[in-house]
């Protein structure tokens, strides 16, 4: 299985994983062969990509943290439960969204030794609800990588799910603007953490801990950030995780506003910012379990030859191993000493 951006994606070409919509759906069954209207379809999406199983990738393993069905349910609940938010009903989805937290941290534990490793597909239109669950997930990662309890990474996983309801409450054109906000928009558009807060406080019964951590994943390390300008330990370490699983999630997927960056860009902008904006020893998690070259991406090596990279190593994420593309010999850029010369310049994405 290998990772194409939409644009290069031709008929016939086999869909090597499911796709969902926000409301968890399938819109597009594993192994679907591609048509001109599926790929315009996805295209109208926004997707940026989608992952093909083809022969030369045949053998390439992408291991999920958690299953596709969890994640599935993860998104209606979420998108139901924003929904209903917005339009006032009566609350309610608390029951459904618990079950969907211990099912997410039962995979992850049981998981523990999987890399988070793979780009997310999500189609753009409905950005707000896979962006809650692939933070709640992130977050729970990093929070078992951090060596939390179970009730920690559950509050954080929570937490994930729900970091973002406040923005329910500000008016859809801010939060879907296409451009920069004016100092207005942006002093409301600071707000959901607040509002979130609030809603979260009068309707539910998560506890504090969950609440504390949606209003807080704004926060920075150094005290710059809102809407308390808490700095340090006073800052959750709920607030922390979300904080850093928010800001990579967000960069790596399409807005508005921008393009989808790399992961390994991302991952240079965090470590940067290690210590300012971000908590330290949650980078240091990040940078040995967050895969900058995923699995089933192609590359270009330091010799102008292309590959597609095959597993990750923790520890060492730029040494990847890769498949060449022509010749499909298989190079670990990690172990083997005749491969050190080489290094990646590029992910084709």
């Amino acid at each position: 299985m290998r990772y194409l951006p939409i644009n290069q994606i031709k008929e016939n070409m086999i869909l090597g994983q499911e796709l969902y919509d926000a409301a968890g759906t399938m819109l597009l069954d594993k192994y679907t062969r591609l048509t001109k209207d599926h790929i315009s379809y996805m295209a109208f999406l926004g997707i940026a990509g989608i992952y093909i199983d083809d022969a030369f990738t045949k053998e390439v393993e992408i291991k999920e943290i958690v299953a596709p069905e969890i994640k599935k349910n993860a998104l209606a609940v979420i998108k139901d439960l924003f929904g209903a938010a917005a339009s006032g009903d009566e609350p309610d989805h608390e029951d459904e969204i618990r079950q969907n937290v211990k099912n997410i941290v039962q995979d992850v534990l049981d998981n523990e030794d999987i890399m988070y490793n793979m780009i997310e597909l999500r189609t753009y239109d409905e950005y707000t609800y896979f962006h809650s669950a692939n933070v709640a997930i992130l977050g729970g990662v990093i929070g078992a990588k951090l060596g939390l309890d179970e009730q920690e990474i559950e509050d954080i996983v929570t937490a994930g799910f729900l970091h973002d309801i406040g923005k329910v409450f500000i008016d859809p054109d801010i939060i879907k603007a296409p451009r920069q906000l004016n100092d207005e928009e942006k002093l409301r558009m600071m707000d959901h953490p607040q509002l979130g807060y609030e809603f979260l406080s009068k309707n539910y019964d998560f506890g504090e801990n969950v609440n504390r951590a949606v209003y807080e994943h704004h926060e920075w390390y150094n005290g710059s950030g809102y809407p308390r300008r808490y700095k340090g330990k006073e800052i959750a370490i709920a607030g922390r995780v979300l904080k850093c699983a928010d800001v990579y999630d967000a960069m790596t997927g399409k807005r508005s506003y921008h393009a989808p960056y790399l992961p390994g860009d991302v991952m240079e902008y965090i470590m940067g910012r290690s210590g300012m904006e971000f908590d330290p020893d949650i980078v240091d998690v990040m940078s040995q379990e967050l895969c900058i070259y995923p699995v089933g991406c192609e590359v270009e090596l330091s010799d102008r030859s292309r590959a597609i990279v095959t597993e990750n190593h923790r520890g060492y994420m730029q040494r990847p191993t890769v498949k060449l593309i022509g010749t499909g010999e298989l190079l670990n850029l990690c172990d083997d000493r005749d491969t050190w010369n080489i290094t990646i310049v590029k992910l084709m994405v």
